[in-house]
């Protein structure tokens, strides 16, 4: 059951899938960053910030909505509701017009904005650890001798049948 497929686009491109948004968030998230700190400490023009950020956003927010529906097609449902609240703070910010910055308001923002691309970095980093330890303690079926479909999870020490 762990790694039948669960709809008509085979795992390893939703794998793949996964892997290639969630890179593209991380370096989005991270050059956000880095533009929102060196604003904090003014040396470099607000102007120029908020057109880079704003350039950022689009593809942040499709990789939000691909990554949503791949975790989902590929059966990684906690994955996937975790992410929820981003994709709906997202949706909130461009419904409501707000999803882009302004140079003349940028620094009242500063903190809140620098303080969600911090969360959304740290939740992120946290779901890319946990997927590579899952997938590191996993042993496949074939692997451990059993001709039944039963694999074992190492970490955990549990039994998981198909």
């Amino acid at each position: 059951m762990i790694n039948q497929e669960r709809s008509i686009i085979p795992n390893w491109v939703l794998e793949r899938t996964i892997a290639v948004t969630t890179v593209i968030i991380l370096l989005c998230l991270s050059y956000t960053s880095k533009l929102l700190r060196s604003l904090g400490n003014d040396t470099i023009n607000p102007i120029q910030v908020c057109e880079k950020i704003n350039r950022l956003k689009g593809p942040e927010y499709v990789a939000h909505a691909i990554l949503f529906c791949a975790l989902i097609l590929r059966g990684w449902w906690q994955i996937g509701i975790a992410n929820f609240p981003f994709i709906f703070y997202n949706c909130a910010q461009y419904i409501g017009g707000e999803y882009l910055l302004d140079y003349t308001k940028i620094y009242s923002k500063l903190s809140n904005e620098l303080r969600m691309v911090k969360a959304q970095v740290l939740f992120f980093v946290v779901i890319v650890v946990g997927t590579f330890l899952e997938w590191a303690t996993w042993v496949p079926p074939e692997n451990m001798g059993y001709m039944n479909g039963t694999g074992w999870h190492v970490m955990k020490n549990i039994q998981i049948s198909h």
